[in-house]
């Protein structure tokens, strides 16, 4: 995980870098109580090894609800979300074709499950970091994980980090100290329609709307404090039922926020995955061609790659994809006996897509790479590895990218360099 150093990166200068955060390192969780930030919290071990943090007071009211359901008292939730994706086709209520179409299983917060988590059952499911130390990593990145785990169980796979550059000066959402608690990371929480200003991570369930075709959105807006650069933004993520691993993030400048040149969202932790292969247009670039004699405990240089070197699909999307050159990574331990940078899941392939239409000439792929884990000086088994994995253009209003992880090849995903 982790940021590159500013000798390495975009227009970035060593006096606007802060303190590395805190271990990011897997800590395995004894079943505690703990009080954090005013709350009381039950942690509990998930499924892909970090401990979970439950809300008690919500897990109370949680009880109410069920109690006045068995009672037949009615309910009401509101999910509306504070700036709704516009469909490309008519939407409707979801009630409104619920006898025609089938359910959709959508996770969404605060209906379904007691933590800051949104998805679809067996799909890819994303979340926000909770509390003022969040339990299953560092603070100020979105959560990606994916079901590669026995029985369907999900695991971690990766991080997003908001990264905008504002003339000179790259803002890390990651590693800045957060102006509202001093807490290394940003704060990122779901906006709630009726407080949109308040970062006190509740849980939203997030807009679903259902369009003629009888495909279902979940959106859910996230809110960011101000970066140090002055780059103040919100996400709109949304997820189509159609689309189960992909994951849309639209970037819309806040306006007290500075002029914005990049908002660059980075996938963090290719490291995890062991990702030492670059899916391009007609080529595979390996890690470890690109970084051949690279042996330091630090980020690698990036790597970047122009337009005319990315593949497009037959739709016009320009797709680019990262995968391990492991047939079985679940065999290796990073680590022997502890599960420090464990990757037991099945083979994945990790991608960003640009939409056709959304994207300009200036559109990029940058990669580096990391020799040892994040904030230690353990090798990586089998050699360098890519870590931060990224499309980068210029930023404009609404600006849109698309990340997904599937159990597809690239191959599968019509990307055929060198036959693969």
């Amino acid at each position: 995980m982790g940021k590159t150093k500013a000798t390495a990166d975009l227009i970035c200068n060593d006096q606007f870098i802060t303190s590395p955060p805190q271990t990011n390192q897997k800590t395995k969780g004894r079943n505690t109580a703990a009080k954090e930030a005013g709350y009381k919290w039950l942690v509990i071990n998930g499924d892909d090894g970090y401990p979970i943090a439950f809300d008690v007071t919500a897990i109370r009211k949680t009880r109410r609800l069920v109690l006045c359901m068995l009672l037949g008292i009615g309910i009401g939730v509101d999910s509306r979300s504070a700036e709704p994706q516009p469909a490309p086709e008519p939407a409707v209520p979801v009630a409104a074709d619920a006898a025609a179409k089938p359910a959709v299983d959508w996770i969404r917060a605060g209906l379904n499950t007691n933590v800051a988590a949104w998805g679809l059952r067996n799909g890819l499911r994303w979340g926000l970091p909770a509390g003022r130390r969040s339990f299953d990593g560092p603070r100020g990145l979105i959560r990606v994980r994916y079901p590669v785990l026995a029985n369907g169980e999900y695991d971690l796979i990766n991080f997003i980090a908001v990264e905008p550059v504002v003339g000179s000066r790259k803002g890390f959402s990651e590693l800045e100290r957060s102006t509202l608690d001093g807490v290394a990371g940003k704060r990122l929480w779901a906006i709630h329609p009726d407080a949109p200003e308040q970062p006190d991570n509740q849980l939203v369930a997030g807009q679903i709307t259902q369009l003629d075709s009888g495909v279902q959105s979940l959106t859910v807006s996230v809110g960011i404090e101000r970066f140090e650069n002055g780059a103040h933004v919100t996400l709109i993520v949304t997820q189509r039922s159609d689309s189960p691993d992909e994951l849309e993030v639209a970037i819309h400048a806040q306006p007290d926020s500075a002029p914005i040149d990049y908002c660059i969202l980075t996938a963090t932790m290719g490291n995890k995955a062991r990702a030492r292969q670059l899916w391009l247009k007609d080529e595979v670039a390996s890690s470890l061609t690109l970084y051949p004699n690279y042996r330091q405990a630090d980020f690698a240089p990036h790597r970047f790659f122009a337009l005319d070197r990315l593949h497009r699909t037959a739709a016009g999307d320009v797709l680019v994809a990262i995968t391990t050159d492991e047939a079985n990574p679940a065999a290796v331990e990073p680590f022997p006996g502890r599960p420090h940078w464990r990757y037991v899941g099945f083979p994945v392939t990790q991608y960003w897509r640009k939409p056709a239409g959304t994207w300009r000439d200036d559109l990029h792929v940058a990669v580096n790479g990391r020799y040892t884990y994040w904030l230690s000086r353990q090798p990586i088994p089998g050699g360098i590895a890519f870590e931060n994995f990224e499309l980068r253009e210029r930023f404009y209003e609404g600006q849109r990218f698309v990340f997904g992880i599937t159990r597809k090849t690239p191959g599968e995903l019509g990307i055929a360099a060198l036959g693969k």
